[in-house]
């Protein structure tokens, strides 16, 4: 057997040991240590990643959930750190939930990674970009540490004792990290949520033209009802640093 069967068997055989058998040259309390290592690791990443989504399931079911990934998935990174972005894409994308599965699993995995995903952003944001005080010229910009979130389900509010089984959403957040590296989670309501995306799909844009928008946008409302409400929502939002001046980044 030449020396890459050998090793195709072995990286399989710790992939899977229950449909590939290890390479006969090696033995088997060997191979138990690789087995055990390899998949101990992955885990403990998804068991420190994920603490909501794990304590909705046994121990003996979510080391299931945890060994179909480790089987099926094919990770494109070869970074520990990475583990928990490709959880995510799997529950998304490849995995057949099973009839016992909490329909929100993809939502609920993706709201717990974001906090890891911006933690180790290696994006920042440079003290002159603040916004301190808001007029109608100034130029906003949604911060490159900011990402702006839908979700059906109360992915917020899950727990053992609340697991929704029906969607009623949407629910929109703002996730950010501010220039002390703390990542801070947002609700917003659909005014606030409708004003971020255009802010983000126009970088740049005058504060004015914001409010502009959102007039024509809630024509139910009286010009100056929606020019207080947008311009206290929008300092808030640049106090939170989730909105910086000029074009992000």
């Amino acid at each position: 057997m030449s020396f890459k069967q050998v090793q195709r068997e072995f990286y399989q055989h710790i992939r899977d040991p229950e449909h590939s058998p290890r390479p006969e040259e090696l033995e088997d309390r060997r191979m138990r240590i690789y087995r055990e290592l390899f998949f101990n690791n992955v885990k403990g990443f998804l068991d420190t990643g994920f603490p909501v989504l794990k304590s909705l399931y046994s121990e003996l079911n979510w080391q299931k959930l945890c060994r179909q990934f480790f089987v099926e998935h094919r990770c494109r990174s070869p970074y520990f750190v990475d583990i928990s972005k490709e959880f995510v894409e799997y529950l998304d994308r490849e995995y057949q939930p099973r009839p016992d599965d909490y329909p929100f699993l993809a939502e609920l995995a993706h709201y717990e990674w974001v906090e890891l995903a911006l933690d180790s952003s290696t994006q920042t944001i440079a003290p002159e970009q603040l916004v301190t005080q808001l007029v109608p010229s100034s130029a906003l910009s949604i911060s490159p540490l900011a990402w702006l979130l839908s979700y059906d389900y109360p992915v917020h509010q899950v727990a053992p004792k609340y697991c929704p089984d029906s969607s009623d959403g949407p629910y929109y957040f703002v996730v950010h990290r501010d220039i002390e590296h703390c990542v801070h989670f947002t609700q917003l309501n659909p005014m606030n949520a409708v004003m971020l995306d255009f802010i983000d799909n126009h970088p740049g844009v005058s504060t004015e033209m914001v409010i502009t928008q959102m007039t024509s946008h809630l024509p139910q409302l009286a010009p100056q009802q929606v020019y207080q409400g947008a311009m206290a929502a929008l300092q808030e939002l640049a106090h939170k640093q989730v909105l910086i001046g000029g074009e992000s980044g």
